[in-house]
């Protein structure tokens, strides 16, 4: 079993900047894109709803995903070190009595060993303080899940070409799976979405992102290990 050890603090969305998250992400056509392309590989790698399943999102932020599966019939609890966003989520979810909220980091996930049958994290390592805090938090994903559960990790890759200069944590398919080996997971699947990288996306005219969102799946299909943005779906055992 895989447990950090003295993880080190995360930076969280609080006040404005939280407030100001839907807004500045999920309102242009650009973003909506984006957010559909990720939902999809949320949903892809989850499955059909199971009525007892217990699913934990691991920084939640204003709870876009956690809501996405109550609404397709899933019951989540979803954490986040922001108390901030969690104000938020939950005033967003309200009308659903299946999402419940916690405040929680990362790489101090203050739950029992397999607990939980599906584990997620999307658009959070890359935000955290440093490497070993990723990697600490990945191995709190999987020891909180149950042997035979689902760990869904998303990344920014680090093994793409011609990466630009950003303070984002970057990791590579092959620190996942050293991960999952170390912690004895099986590699169930691995993806990409934003091949052309959202720099590029966000420059696409509003009037091509329907032919420019065909094209990124079907290069993703292929290229996926040079995305942007990386999948990891991994079997505790």
């Amino acid at each position: 079993m895989c447990a950090p050890e003295n993880p080190v603090p995360i930076t969280a969305y609080c006040n404005e900047t939280a407030h100001d998250y839907d807004k500045c992400r999920f309102t242009t056509r650009q973003g909506v894109l984006f957010a559909g392309l990720e939902l999809k590989q949320l949903t892809t790698a989850i499955g059909e709803p199971q009525s007892d399943a217990r699913i934990l999102e691991v920084g939640c932020g204003t709870a876009r995903f956690s809501l996405h599966l109550a609404k397709l019939g899933f019951s989540v609890l979803a954490t986040d070190p922001s108390p901030d966003m969690l104000a938020i989520a939950s005033r967003k979810c309200a009308e659903f009595d299946t999402i419940s909220f916690q405040q929680a980091e990362g790489a101090r996930l203050p739950f029992a060993d397999a607990t939980f049958d599906f584990v997620f994290a999307i658009r959070v390592l890359n935000q955290t303080e440093s490497q070993d805090y990723a990697r600490k938090t990945i191995q709190e994903m999987i020891r909180v899940t149950k042997g035979g559960g689902l760990v869904l990790v998303e990344f920014v890759n680090a093994r793409r070409p011609f990466p630009k200069e950003t303070i984002d944590i970057r990791l590579s398919f092959g620190q996942i799976e050293k991960i999952a080996r170390e912690c004895n997971c099986d590699i169930v699947s691995r993806s990409g979405v934003l091949v052309f990288s959202q720099s590029l996306l966000n420059r696409v005219p509003g009037v091509l992102i329907p032919v420019w969102g065909v094209v990124e799946q079907l290069a993703a299909r292929v290229l996926w290990r040079w995305a942007s943005r990386g999948y990891v779906l991994l079997q505790n055992r």
